[in-house]
């Protein structure tokens, strides 16, 4: 059975070219799946370009743990930027109280490479990280009825509860969502 690809961390010194492949693959979840994932439509290319690019600050002082999905690598072992096929992060808040909780965002795939088992390959890999960080609570929230509720299902998460009209769509007027 042929592997969903390589899970490697987001490294700022090797990768922050990557950044017009996240806001792309972020802005086609949006756009053909109608994803929740912070921004309505109709998009504007600079503000996903600026939220990937804060994210991106926060991996290099350890609030914020990003795993890439990558198709390949070349031999030097850098990417290019149309191998990457998936996303996710792993937000750390500084909490002297809860700083055992580890908050999962945006685990997002390629249209054309779902379904091949990389969404269990990037929340291993984020598990496996979080759990060596102390984060041995993880969080998320995913809308209900979609295919990340599924994915999330498979991979043993608890569901918390319901919120009604936790979020709005461009194609609803406001969507519930799953903690």
């Amino acid at each position: 059975m042929p592997t969903p690809g390589i899970v490697i961390p987001f490294d700022i010194s090797l990768h922050s070219h990557l950044t017009p492949y996240l806001a792309a693959i972020h802005a086609s979840c949006i756009t053909h799946d109608h994803t929740i994932a912070t921004f309505l439509l109709p998009l504007s290319h600079e503000k996903l370009l600026s939220w990937w690019k804060e994210r991106i600050a926060e991996t290099n002082d350890g609030r914020r743990l990003m795993l890439l999905l990558v198709s390949e690598l070349d031999p030097s072992g850098r990417i290019k930027g149309p191998e990457l096929i998936g996303v996710v992060m792993l937000w750390m808040p500084y909490s002297e109280t809860g700083s055992f909780r580890g908050f999962v965002e945006k685990l997002l795939i390629h249209k054309l490479h779902r379904g091949k088992g990389g969404a269990r390959a990037l929340m291993s890999a984020l598990e496996a990280e979080a759990l060596n960080r102390g984060r041995t609570l993880l969080l998320l929230d995913t809308e209900t009825g979609n295919q990340a509720e599924a994915v999330f299902n498979r991979l043993g998460y608890t569901e918390l509860g319901k919120v009604p009209g936790y979020a709005m769509s461009g194609h609803a007027a406001s969507l519930d969502v799953i903690l």
